[in-house]
């Protein structure tokens, strides 16, 4: 660990939260070794009354899953005291909702559970940084003036020790950036930057999700009129070798003869791409690629309100492979897994990019087809039926394989189980029937 950071360490008052108590205690050991104060609590509640009693924290190291209250809410309460509060999580593998939830709350940086001491305490370090800063800032303004010179460069060299990228701006003109932030730009000095860059704002990407500056109405977050409120701002910005990084974005002011802002960014790069990774395999099946039954479940609930209060149609269609037992016996599981991605590929490019097909569970398929009547929407299902049943969907299997249909039409009143328990009753009278069949309830 750099110096710097074990510095920083030593000045702050930690409150780490943890209900298991053998976690707790190892974990609380080792902190008190490096930091300078570390309270602990055993849940969100205790943790929100010792926040209440003594809030000089500088910041919260929580596990998300705990009785009572949960990281999550534990977060939002503590936000409503100090909206740029660091927070690191600890979390185990399978708490991929609270992960996420945690990542929309802004959370500063995470391990996973079985906790890397060495990892957290990085984290922790780096979480700090620009609230160390301002408390440096906020002393260096007491300072009197003959001490100007000396203050400054000692601000200069914590800047350029931060991981974070780090910026002050008068409202008017960058003023500083650190040595971090000019390393990202390929830059020697601020004199470098572009005729075009008046503001750090105009190297942000722009980007839905992300913070980026309104260029119609000249919107800046360096501006007292035009900051935004919204806390928890993410940006994307492009390096010198054109590497695009994910940063979260903190503002602070300082007030030394007029207002300043300090802008800091913390590369969270990783940590986005843990939360897609995680919310992307959450959703789909690993097989085929394609959305799971819980994604489906979660769109249908959202179809039915769109369609009621619309008054629009949709069709759902579910469709199961005749008799895969047999080939999964005669050919093996391989060619089983060949035929169901397969198909699946072959399903995808016949629907519009509107309608949706979902593995529903084992060789049972759901397709959800948007804006359709009854009409046209049977019509398109028994050209799909055609399509598969003339497709080879392995070289390896002899025979003709074909699927069987049941299809529901929405109507108003229905809900996510009754349309799920028609449309199986109609596979279900498809299969009955001879199969290679479509069947409308």
């Amino acid at each position: 660990m750099k110096s710097n950071e074990l510095n920083i360490l030593k000045t702050i008052k930690l409150l780490y939260v943890e209900d298991e108590l053998d976690i707790q205690t190892i974990t609380a050991d080792v902190l008190r070794s490096v930091c300078g104060e570390v309270v602990c609590a055993n849940d969100g509640v205790e943790a929100i009354a010792m926040f209440e009693a003594h809030g000089d924290f500088d910041i919260l190291v929580t596990d998300l899953n705990m009785p009572k209250m949960d990281g999550i809410t534990l977060i939002g309460k503590l936000r409503a005291f100090d909206q740029s509060f660091p927070v690191i999580i600890t979390t185990a593998h399978t708490e991929i909702n609270f992960l996420h939830d945690a990542i929309n709350l802004g959370v500063n940086g995470y391990t996973l559970k079985p906790i890397d001491l060495k990892k957290l305490i990085s984290a922790i370090a780096k979480a700090v940084e620009s609230r160390i800063l301002r408390k440096e800032l906020e002393i260096f303004n007491g300072e009197l003036m003959s001490k100007v010179k000396e203050q400054t460069f000692e601000l200069n060299s914590i800047l350029d020790s931060q991981d974070s990228l780090i910026a002050v701006s008068s409202g008017k003109k960058i003023t500083v950036m650190n040595q971090r932030f000019l390393d990202f730009l390929g830059i020697n000095s601020i004199d470098e930057l572009d005729d075009d860059i008046s503001s750090v704002c105009d190297l942000f990407i722009e980007e839905d999700g992300y913070y980026f500056k309104n260029t119609s109405k000249g919107e800046c977050c360096f501006s007292q009129t035009n900051r935004p409120t919204n806390t928890d701002l993410f940006v994307k910005m492009k390096n010198n070798h054109g590497v695009i990084t994910v940063f979260k974005l903190n503002i602070n002011t300082y007030d030394f003869n007029g207002v300043h802002f300090i802008m800091s960014l913390t590369d969270i790069t990783i940590l986005k791409e843990q939360s897609d990774l995680l919310q992307y395999q959450a959703n789909h099946d690993a097989l085929t690629g394609l959305v799971n039954r819980q994604y489906l479940t979660n769109i249908l609930q959202t179809e039915i309100s769109r369609a009621s209060r619309y008054e629009h149609n949709f069709i759902i269609a579910m469709f199961d492979i005749d008799y895969f037992k047999t080939i999964n016996d005669t050919y093996g599981h391989d060619i089983g897994d060949e035929v169901l991605q397969n198909l699946s590929n072959l399903v995808k490019k016949y629907l519009r990019d509107t309608d949706i097909l979902a593995r529903w569970g084992g060789e049972e398929f759901m397709v959800l087809l948007t804006e359709t009547d009854v009409e046209s929407g049977f019509e398109k299902i028994n050209n799909l039926k055609e399509l598969i049943s003339n497709a080879q969907l392995s070289p390896s299997v002899e025979t003709k394989i074909t699927v069987s249909f049941g299809v529901t039409l929405f109507k108003a009143g229905d809900t996510k189980n009754d349309i799920t328990k028609r449309v199986d009753i109609a596979l279900y009278e498809a299969k009955n029937g001879g199969r290679n069949k479509v069947v409308l309830k």
